[in-house]
């Protein structure tokens, strides 16, 4: 019998009862999923979830450099570089998770099918400033979606392995705030302190794209507040397409 929070889950993530997976996750699994539920199993599900956003945030941040199809949308050397060096480590974050779910007896999912377009439209006005800006969205969700999943990790070296990438997410989201600052993308200093980036104000049940707010301080908190997979999976779903 389906339970009011799988239900739930599965309408956050966008599917009925005939399609259980988005991306290839297994959605029935990773809705069980919880702290007092810890298993092997489980470790894996959380790590295939992992996976699906490290793949998203590589695939965007490769489309900005070398034969990407954005490449040629920045025209700043630094923000050239900045872009180089997040794909690198998103790329070798999913090296790691690959090569984890493998150590602990699983197969990984291949990388899905993306679409930025529900981001960027047809592309015609990315450019390096709102290239910074979508980086600033990705980033801190890369950090909270890995916080909230820390309760149900069994694996002492999974949550190692989680927690070094949690802290390299973090550090790209401030080193994102620090350039746009610098590049005048933002004006003045900003100080704005919040733990639910990029949610607005204290709305942290927001999922559309369009209403988040990227005006934190490169320091924006000092507890970061977890993002349960519900709420991951109805800000990214719209970027994942079946088929």
């Amino acid at each position: 019998m389906t339970t009011p929070n799988r239900r739930s889950f599965l309408k956050y993530a966008g599917v009925g009862a005939g399609a259980l997976t988005l991306g290839g996750l297994n959605l029935s699994a990773l809705a069980a999923t919880s702290p007092s539920t810890k298993s092997v199993q489980q470790d894996i599900a959380i790590l295939q979830y992992a996976l699906v956003l490290e793949y998203l945030e590589a695939t965007f941040y490769s489309a900005f450099t070398g034969n990407g199809g954005f490449a040629g949308k920045l025209k700043e050397e630094r923000v050239r570089e900045y872009a180089k060096e997040l794909a690198d480590h998103e790329q070798k974050h999913v090296d790691a998770l690959i090569a984890t779910i493998k150590e602990l007896g699983g197969t990984a999912n291949p990388k899905p099918n993306i679409d930025f377009q529900p981001l960027i439209g047809d592309g015609s006005s990315l450019n390096d400033q709102a290239f910074l800006k979508l980086a600033a969205i990705f980033e801190p969700i890369g950090v909270r979606a890995y916080l909230g999943q820390a309760p149900s990790i069994q694996n002492s070296k999974v949550l190692t392995a989680a927690a070094s990438i949690l802290a390299v997410e973090a550090n790209h989201a401030s080193g994102i705030q620090e350039l746009r600052r610098e590049m005048g993308y933002v004006s003045g200093i900003v100080t704005n302190q919040t733990n639910i980036a990029p949610q607005p104000g204290t709305n942290d049940s927001e999922t559309d794209t369009n209403n988040f707010d990227v005006s934190y301080s490169p320091v924006p908190t000092a507890f970061w507040k977890p993002l349960s997979m519900e709420t991951v999976l109805k800000i990214v779903g719209p970027l994942i397409k079946s088929g």
